[in-house]
């Protein structure tokens, strides 16, 4: 059971690991895994490619906070809160595996990454040959920079 409002006391029943209801919880949940197509031969389970899997349980999970607080007894609580541990379990599960999906998807880039890095500094360095429109040249410049500084951050 988690603590009420008024202690934060441990009781015998509550989980060592349990959120307190008013706590959201805020799954991680990488993005680049739906501007990614799944490598060939990949098959990943519908929990992981819909993305409205995790939406679902953590909404679920805050509903079931809310009403925790709204409970008239402790039984009534107990229940709740122990369906509210299932749900953090099965979010905790699910954020788990599409970390571990999107980790092979996004080391297979790297050299992608690297790659297209040289050839986007190859343009820039030779920009003024390609075209002759200063707009057009600095807006490829102004791209590349902005490519090449987050770029450090993905390898």
């Amino acid at each position: 059971m988690p603590p009420s409002k008024s202690s934060t006391k441990v009781t015998a029943k509550q989980p060592a690991v349990a959120l307190p209801p008013t706590q959201p919880v805020t799954p991680v949940v990488p993005s680049a895994s739906a501007a990614l197509p799944a490598s060939p031969g990949s098959s990943l389970p519908p929990a992981l490619t819909n993305p409205d899997t995790v939406a679902t349980y953590k909404s679920l999970y805050d509903i079931l906070g809310r009403a925790y607080w709204e409970a008239s007894d402790v039984n009534a609580k107990d229940t709740i809160q122990g369906a509210r541990d299932a749900i953090y379990e099965i979010l905790t599960d699910l954020n788990i595996a599409k970390l571990e999906a999107n980790t092979a998807l996004f080391l297979a880039l790297e050299t992608k990454i690297r790659d297209s890095n040289k050839a986007l500094e190859e343009i820039k360095e030779k920009i003024n040959t390609i075209t002759k429109n200063i707009a057009t040249a600095s807006s490829v410049i102004a791209a590349i920079a902005k490519v090449a500084s987050i770029a450090p951050t993905l390898l």
